[in-house]
Parts: C-alpha cells; structure tokens; sequence
C-alpha cells in the first residue's frame, strides 16, 4: 500500500474497506463512489460500456474500475464502507455521498442499515442538461447520513446546489467533481481544521476542496493512475494556498 503526505492531506494508493480499518476520527465523509449510473437493467448494468458517461470522456479516459457492478455488488460495497464510516466518523459527523437517482431506492438503505441515519437528499444541479431522451437529467444526488446528533457549520446552504460541472477539456477523471461544489458541501459538514475523509478519491477534487477551506484531507483510491492525478492536483493546491498564507 503507498501513502503520500501532502501538506495536510494524506493519499493512500489502496482498498476503500482495508484502509478505513486502519484509521481514526474525522470529522466527515464526503465520497462520489462508482455508483454504476445509465443502466436500468442488471444485464445492462454489468455489460456497460459507457453508463451515461459521453463519448469524449471515453475516449480520453477510458472505464474505471467498479462502475459497471451488478446493484448486489455495489450495495455489498457501500454498506461495508458505511459500517467503517459509522466507526470512524465523529458522533456530530456527517457522511455525504453521491448517486445517481436509478441508485436512491437500493443505497440508501444499505448505508441506513450499517446504523447511519438518513437525514435529508440534496441535489447537485449542474445548470445544463445531461444525455438521454424525455426529461434529461440535469442534477445527480447526494445523500446525507449522520452518525448522530450532526452539528452544521454553515446555514446558509440549500438543499439544492448549483453548480457548473467541469468542462470536458478541463476534465482529469470520468466523473469528476467541480472544487467549487464540494468546497460548499464541505463548508455544512466540516469544520475549518476538521478532517473530511474521501475513501472513493478519484481525482482528488475533494482534497482540493479541502485545502482551500482549511481542512485536513485523507483520500483513498484503487487505481493508480488516478492515485497519481490526485497527488498532482494535491501539490498544486498546496502550492496556491502557501502562495496565500
């Protein structure tokens, strides 16, 4: 397993599960697991080539790893980690995690049965339309779980957030996150100096986040390539803040 400290986040190259064994409190999750969106059949599901993904971020970035799961598979994976996360996560804490709506009815309940509480569903709303026929999709979902009572440090935040989704061109990872949404989901759950844990890294937007808004990072990722990418976006967002501090 590699680990990499970068200023105040630290990047394990590893399993989700075997990794969250290991650690301690924080203060919360904040994840955009493969959540195996686009398909609405498991033959479907499990022969994906693409699951609602356009073609340029294809061809440029190719599949990942557990994004075609069957829905048994990925609701094994997610309640295993939610199980850690009830451990790990402070008892004011809050888990946030993203999925796609075809998803809700069967995650959200695993994550509920690990001993999380439900508390409430937000949308992203991306400003633009998605692919498909009918009415196109033009938000995704993130759930919102606690370990107990929560405590919220900021108000300000609706239910529904806008936000513009990362251009194409700008775009380092299949699903990848804008800094800007996950700085102003962070900013509800975590306190500044908190430490927010992301054990589905990916591209490490969340870190990124983190650094600007002054909280500690722990990111996990299983793929190498996107391990690497994160490390890079991590010293850059590093690199800015001291240019500020």
């Amino acid at each position: 397993m590699q680990v990499e400290t970068i200023g105040d986040a630290t990047l394990y190259l590893g399993d989700s599960i075997e990794v969250m064994d290991t650690l301690d409190r924080v203060d919360a999750i904040v994840t955009d697991p493969p959540y195996c969106s686009g398909s609405v059949s498991e033959a479907s599901r499990t022969a994906a080539k693409g699951q609602g993904l356009r073609s340029e971020n294809l061809t440029r970035f190719g599949w990942f790893t557990g994004d075609n799961m069957g829905t048994a598979g990925l609701v094994f994976l997610l309640r295993s980690m939610a199980f850690h996360a009830l451990r790990i996560l402070n008892p004011e804490g809050s888990m946030l995690v993203f999925c796609d709506w075809r998803m809700v009815p069967n995650l959200a309940p695993a994550i509920e049965s690990a001993g999380l509480r439900y508390q409430n569903m937000v949308a992203w709303d991306k400003g633009v339309m998605g692919l498909g026929l009918g009415f196109r999709a033009q938000h995704e979902i993130i759930l919102h779980f606690t370990a107990g009572s929560p405590k919220y440090h900021d108000l300000g935040t609706p239910n529904i957030v806008k936000a513009a989704r990362v251009s194409a061109e700008a775009r380092e990872h299949q699903t990848q996150k804008p800094v800007d949404l996950m700085q102003r989901l962070l900013r509800v759950v975590c306190p500044r100096g908190g430490t927010v844990l992301d054990p589905f890294m990916g591209s490490g937007s969340t870190g990124v986040a983190c650094a600007a808004e002054g909280m500690k990072f722990i990111g996990i990722e299983r793929d190498p390539e996107h391990f690497d990418t994160a490390i890079e976006r991590l010293k850059a967002a590093n690199a800015q803040q001291s240019l500020f501090a």
